[in-house]
C-alpha cells in the first residue's frame, strides 16, 4: 500500500512542480532520491528538497531532515490526521523559514492541494486562530486517507 500512494504522491508532485513551472521556466534539474530526499529541484535561484509521505504520524523523522538554510517542502495526504499532526507539531515546524507543507487530494472534486509556510504564516496569523484558520484552508479540499488514495489508484 505504501509503495503504491507513495510512487502515486512522487508522480504527482513532479507534474505539480512543472506545472507550477510553465511560465517562470526556472527548473533546471529535477532528481529523484538525492540526499535521502524524495524529490530534489534545482532552480535557476535555489534548491528544494521534498519529503513526500501519504501519512507522517512520524514526524519526528521528517523534522530531523530539516534545516532553517534551505528550502524544504513536505507533500502530505489531506486527512485529519495529518492536519492534526501539523497542529500539534507547529511550533517545531515554525523555526524552518523555508518550509512549506503541501496537502493533496488528487480526487478532490474541489480544490486538490493547499500549500502552508508556518514560518510565514505564524509571523502574520494570530495565535488565538491558528486552527480555525489552518482549519478553513484544510476543508477547500476533500480529506482523503491513504487506503481511499490506493482503492482509487488501483480500479
Amino acid at each position: 500500500m505504501k509503495d503504491k500512494s507513495h510512487s502515486f504522491l512522487v508522480d504527482w508532485t513532479v507534474n505539480f512542480i512543472k506545472n507550477k513551472d510553465i511560465i517562470s521556466k526556472k527548473i533546471e534539474k529535477i532528481e529523484n532520491g538525492k540526499d535521502g530526499f524524495d524529490l530534489y529541484v534545482r532552480y535557476k535561484d535555489r534548491e528544494q528538497y521534498f519529503i513526500i509521505a501519504a501519512n507522517i504520524a512520524d514526524i519526528d523523522a521528517i523534522i530531523q531532515k530539516l534545516n532553517s538554510n534551505s528550502y524544504f517542502s513536505i507533500v502530505t495526504l489531506n486527512s485529519k490526521e495529518n492536519f492534526d499532526i501539523v497542529i500539534k507539531n507547529w511550533n517545531r515546524l515554525i523555526g524552518f523559514k523555508f518550509l512549506n507543507i503541501i496537502f493533496v487530494n488528487p480526487f478532490s472534486g474541489m480544490d486538490k492541494k493547499w500549500i502552508v509556510f508556518p514560518h510565514t504564516h505564524h509571523k502574520v496569523c494570530d495565535e488565538s486562530s491558528l486552527k480555525n484558520g489552518l482549519r478553513a484552508m484544510f476543508e477547500v479540499v476533500e480529506p482523503i486517507e491513504e487506503q481511499q488514495l490506493v482503492a482509487k489508484i488501483t480500479d
